[in-house]
């Protein structure tokens, strides 16, 4: 299969794939920078490896990992890329639940074996995070499905990614430990609904929406 099947958005130097991995569909980010050889993830779900191997070109080394948040379905194969030396970037609200998954478990009684996943970095609101001169990403603390969800707004490409915080006609859940409706909704009017209107939007789940078609969300009124 062609990986321009999967390609979401370009400029002269970098490309945004995105492919659905693990048992729930997680969109996993793939930013691509065909000259310098490098890419970014977002999330690293379970298949998110195998996936990196026939999306990213053969010379392409996986550099870093931006996680939106700690849940179990968005950190999978973090440890797989950590192994190879990758840098990984997360809230600090949510590192620890990356670096000790077994809260996750626990909390949700979830049977499921996930591997410790070292943060190196820890991403605050309002954040700029610059991976090797070529990706500027803006990062956006949105707590309510998660207590660390981050969004990632890759301005130059026009996308966002917005974790499980905002989908395609409805919001995440905020029945979880964490979760809060009432930060969640103000934080997707104050932190997304203010982007442009033609801003790409990236769920961690789903279809891709718009912010302009998002601003008739009914969750949101």
């Amino acid at each position: 299969m062609h990986r321009s099947k999967f390609l979401v958005a370009s400029d002269e130097e970098v490309q945004i794939f995105v492919t659905k991995c693990g048992p729930i569909d997680n969109n996993v980010g793939f930013i691509e920078n065909a000259k310098r050889h490098e890419a970014v993830l977002i999330d690293a779900p379970f298949g998110a490896f195998e996936a990196s191997k026939s999306i990213l070109l053969p010379d392409t080394k996986v550099i870093a990992i931006l996680f939106t948040h700690g849940h179990w379905d968005h950190v999978g194969d973090g440890h797989m890329f950590k192994n190879l030396g990758v840098q990984t970037y997360a809230h600090g609200l949510d590192k620890l639940l990356i670096e000790h998954p077994e809260l996750v478990t626990m909390a949700m009684r979830l049977d499921i074996d996930l591997i410790p996943c070292k943060i190196d970095v820890e991403i605050k609101d309002n954040d700029t995070v610059n991976i090797n001169e070529w990706l500027e990403v803006f990062c956006r603390w949105i707590p309510g499905h998660a207590a660390g969800d981050l969004a990632f707004y890759i301005k130059s490409l026009g996308c966002v990614f917005t974790g499980d915080t905002l989908f395609k006609d409805t919001i995440g859940r905020f029945d979880l430990p964490g979760g809060d409706e009432s930060l969640l909704i103000a934080g997707i009017k104050e932190k997304l609904l203010t982007l442009p209107q033609n801003t790409t939007v990236i769920p961690g789940h789903g279809n891709f929406t718009t912010i302009l078609k998002e601003k008739s969300n009914p969750y949101l009124h």
